[in-house]
Order: structure tokens, then C-alpha cells, then sequence
């Protein structure tokens, strides 16, 4: 057993505790975002975060506090009440690799300074989607633990082509196979026993979210409808500083019944036209 998995194994024994959570729970939302100085095109990485931001407006479901981090604030990042930025040092590596764990720690360590009650977290790349009624699901079935999105749908940003993830729906695989999108930890940030460290031991590789909670002892239940988009093909995806082309799977399970895909964009608030200028 690595030694993650050891400290995971011992945090459960040791410190966690069934949470009792409130009714109406604070949804908490970590957001990481690419700087300036390593954006293809600064311009449109805030355009495409906009889309993002109003996908989180539109939620049924209103107690929700967002927190992002970046080397630099957005423009069109809120400065009001629900809305916190944390700022990032600067990030040297080479173009493929990623910040987003030092960014989620940072985001943590903010939360435990700022927070004191029970809150559901969501890590949430800066260009995917909600259904609206998401955050409301998880705050009215509560169950105290956390959810996991198994079904959604990849999106075309330029075509807006979608396709389906999750075997329910048609999909090769689960959409958290694919997506960082794609959980709620249960974090008690007044009662809970280093909530920090828990987040660290959680981590940032959407993979292993399932097993890692489980392994802290606060195993995810499926969210029971398709809940997310995964968008790509914009430009700033990680994938493509990767060489990963999501395209091809997209090629290969495109939706194309009219009346499915004029369902998909409804449920989503998502208009045809609005998809392919993302």
C-alpha cells in the first residue's frame, strides 16, 4: 500500500466522523484557472470562465460560494458577496504541466481560514457546464458523504457537437473518467478534523475521487441524472497541452437525433447557437 493510501486508511480510523449536515448546505465551489502569462488567448479564457459563471447564476438552488484562483483576476470575476479570489504564484513548469493542485490547496487553506459550517466542495474546471437543478439535488438528498457525476455529455465548444458519457446514457465510459467535474466532498469546516488534509488526500486526479472519499471514509453516491458538460476543443483545455484529442470521441458517439439534441440543450439552458460561439 502507498503511503497516500496509508494516511488515507489511517484519517478514516482516526478522525472521520459521520457528518450531520444542515438542512440547505452551502455548495462551495473551487474553481482553478489558468494565468495570463500561460493562456493561448487571455480574452478568451475569461470569455469562456463567463459561460462557466453564468451556468453557476442559473442554479435553482441559491447558497452557493464560489473561489477562484489564478496569477491574475479576471475581469469579469465578480466582486461581490458569494465571490472570493485567491491568488496564485507564479507557475514556471513546462506547458503541459499543470498548476491546479497547488491552486486547489490554496483554495482549501482559504475555505478553513473563511468558512465554519458544513458545505458540500466541487472542484469546477473553468469551461464546463451545470444543469441547473445540479446543486440543488445535492443539497435537498444531503446525504452527508458526497456525489459523484457519472452521466453528462462532452461538448464540441466550436461546433457544439455532444456527446454522451456515462453507460446509462449511451456512453463508452462514466463522465468522471473524463471530466475533473465531476464530484462533491462532504467537508465540515467547522467540526471536521483537518479538512485541509482531507482535501489533499482527496487530490486533484478526478480518477481516483471515487476510491480515494471511499478510502477517507466518505464513499460518493452517483448523482442519477446527466448533470455536467465537458467541454473541449477551445483551445486551453489541458488535454490539448497533453496531445490528447477528446474529438475523437466525440466522432465516434456523436449525438445526432434533432429531438435528443434539442432535449440536451434545453435541459442545459444551452441554445445551438450559443454552443458553437463558445
Amino acid at each position: 500500500m502507498d503511503v497516500k493510501s496509508l494516511l488515507s486508511a489511517g484519517y478514516r480510523h482516526v478522525f472521520a466522523r459521520k457528518h450531520k449536515p444542515e438542512s440547505a448546505p452551502l455548495i462551495l465551489v473551487m474553481i482553478p484557472l489558468v494565468g495570463k502569462a500561460r493562456a493561448h488567448d487571455w480574452t478568451r479564457v475569461c470569455g469562456i470562465l463567463e459561460l462557466t459563471l453564468a451556468s453557476l447564476r442559473a442554479q435553482s438552488y441559491s447558497n452557493v460560494e464560489v473561489i477562484l484562483c489564478s496569477q491574475d483576476r479576471p475581469e469579469n470575476f465578480p466582486e461581490k458577496d458569494g465571490y472570493h479570489f485567491v491568488s496564485a504564484p507564479p507557475h514556471n513548469a513546462a506547458a503541459n504541466v499543470s498548476d491546479q493542485r497547488i491552486k486547489v490547496r490554496l483554495m482549501a487553506e482559504y475555505a478553513a481560514r473563511t468558512f465554519d459550517q458544513f458545505s458540500y466542495v466541487m472542484h469546477l474546471d473553468a469551461d464546463d457546464l451545470l444543469h441547473p437543478d445540479l446543486f440543488r439535488y445535492v443539497a435537498e438528498d444531503n446525504n452527508g458523504r458526497g456525489y459523484l457525476v457519472e452521466q453528462g455529455y462532452m461538448m464540441d465548444a466550436l461546433s457544439g457537437r455532444l456527446a454522451p458519457l456515462g453507460r446509462a446514457i449511451g456512453g463508452e465510459t462514466e463522465f468522471w473518467k473524463h471530466c475533473g467535474s465531476c464530484a462533491f466532498f462532504a467537508v465540515d469546516w467547522g467540526k471536521q478534523a483537518f479538512p485541509v488534509f482531507f482535501l489533499r488526500m482527496i487530490g486533484k486526479g478526478h480518477k481516483n475521487y471515487a476510491s480515494r472519499a471511499a478510502r477517507l471514509g466518505y464513499p460518493l453516491d452517483p448523482v442519477p441524472f446527466p448533470s455536467m458538460l465537458y467541454v473541449v476543443n477551445h483551445g486551453d483545455n489541458m488535454q490539448i497541452r497533453k496531445g490528447n484529442d477528446k474529438l475523437l470521441y466525440i466522432e465516434d458517439n456523436d449525438i445526432t437525433d434533432p429531438a435528443r439534441l434539442s432535449a440536451i440543450r434545453e435541459d442545459f439552458g444551452l441554445s445551438e447557437p450559443a454552443a458553437a460561439s463558445l
